[in-house]
């Protein structure tokens, strides 16, 4: 079979209150019985296991964490020699003087970051504090405080009652991303691909202008069409990975798995909530969605956005969610500092607060004014500096030719391939034939 199989089960808790009159003689009231409250305590061995990884990671001794590691958690890596080199680079000039490990809590199932398909049961999570030596130093600005939005997961292995790490935290692939005093000469061929709706042709009537109405065309996939992309990729053993794990190979020279490429999907809509998610849980690909946040919830004309609690689910279930300012409708390329903030800073903050995660990568809003990919102005690099100053690393951009053609060598200009209706699997074939094995 080409996939495994994937299921899900949920747990109800029902109470039921009865009554009932007659006209037999009064007894006494029945007292009502509540069952007694277990409170749920970690294991010793846990506490003990998020304590020492902290104090190995405030220590620099990575190398020492590697055994600690859960296989789900040590197969995201390609090696022990690799994690440890790659943060060893990524914390050289960003000291940890120390971490505060808080108080656990008990969840039922534990996804992995980068693929929706692998899970593990009976969890604890840890809340962290990083402490750095030098908090102001690290770029791009405010990067300090987002590691205290990671948090470990650990769970006791029934068998050997052994205590395992599951989500690293600061140490993990989806870590936060702090740029280092000096970047490494990497070269890379990883398709970002990028998608908006899934759906079927959407009718004429949804919108008023023919332009509109063949845009949204130009940016539908058909489920059918979607499904069998995804099974192509599957068959070519591709890995789908974050923008924080590529740029963990970016910046750090982390060796990214055969056949490497990013999935994203703009604006927030609904259709690939519904027609793409549960093919991507199915192949255990990740993907990165960029939500407009004057959108979340909302409807215009026949056009749904997923819900925040729809977003929050994908935050915890293997995606990530990163920025695509309010309504994807002004172009801001061109824009001060104070439109940035109404159309950027502001709207990262919405996204933390709703998903809990830090976010530091935009999805521009309109196509890219250049040709290529690597053009660009003295106005661009002004908002590339004013990003910078909010707090984000990078943004992946749309542009006006294929971008299969295009190399980058900027975080902030990451192109992308738009996915539509005329794409098929020839053009994955092109795009991917031409990857390193």
């Amino acid at each position: 079979m080409r996939r495994s199989a994937f299921a899900c089960a949920l747990g109800c808790l029902m109470t039921v209150v009865l009554s009932a009159c007659s006209s037999s003689p009064a007894r006494p009231r029945a007292t009502s019985i509540v069952a007694p409250v277990r409170l749920l305590t970690a294991p010793p061995q846990v506490i003990a296991l998020a304590n020492a990884f902290e104090d190995q990671f405030a220590s620099g001794d990575y190398a020492v964490q590697w055994n600690e590691l859960a296989p789900q958690a040590q197969a995201m890596w390609p090696s022990e020699v690799a994690r440890s080199a790659m943060l060893t680079r990524k914390f050289a000039h960003a000291a940890v003087v120390s971490v505060t490990v808080g108080a656990p809590t008990f969840e039922s199932t534990w996804t992995a970051p980068e693929n929706p398909s692998s899970h593990a049961e009976n969890v604890w999570s840890f809340p962290l504090e990083v402490n750095f030596a030098d908090p102001a130093a690290l770029r791009p600005a405010g990067v300090a405080a987002l590691f205290s939005m990671t948090s470990l997961q650990i769970a006791l292995d029934p068998a050997s009652g052994t205590a395992e790490m599951l989500g690293e935290g600061p140490e993990s692939l989806d870590a936060p991303i702090i740029v280092p005093a000096s970047i490494p000469r990497v070269s890379l061929d990883v398709p970002i691909l990028m998608y908006h709706l899934v759906d079927q042709i959407p009718p004429r009537s949804i919108e008023p202008s023919n332009y509109g109405w063949q845009l949204e065309i130009g940016l539908t996939t058909l489920p059918s069409a979607f499904d069998t992309q995804m099974a192509y990729l599957v068959s070519i053993h591709a890995t789908s990975i974050s923008l924080q794990h590529l740029a963990d190979a970016l910046l750090y020279g982390l060796a990214l798995p055969p056949h490497p490429f990013v999935i994203t999907f703009d604006d927030g809509r609904l259709s690939p909530w519904t027609n793409a998610v549960p093919v991507l849980r199915q192949d255990g690909f990740t993907a990165v969605f960029f939500p407009c946040t004057g959108l979340i919830g909302g409807k215009v004309g026949p056009q749904r956005y997923m819900t925040a609690s729809e977003l929050k689910n994908l935050a915890t279930t293997g995606f990530s969610i990163e920025d695509h300012t309010i309504n994807d409708n002004t172009d801001f390329f061109s824009a001060g500092a104070h439109t940035l903030d109404l159309l950027t800073n502001r709207t990262k903050g919405v996204l933390q607060n709703l998903t809990g995660d830090p976010i530091q990568f935009i999805a521009y809003t309109g196509v890219w004014p250049w040709p290529m990919s690597t053009q660009g102005t003295v106005q661009e690099t002004s908002m590339f500096a004013t990003l910078a100053s909010y707090g984000y690393l990078g943004g992946v951009q749309d542009l006006r030719i294929d971008s299969a053609t295009e190399t980058s060598t900027a975080m902030w200009q990451l192109p992308r391939l738009r996915i539509g209706l005329t794409t098929g699997i020839g053009s994955l074939e092109r795009w991917f034939r031409a990857q390193p094995s």
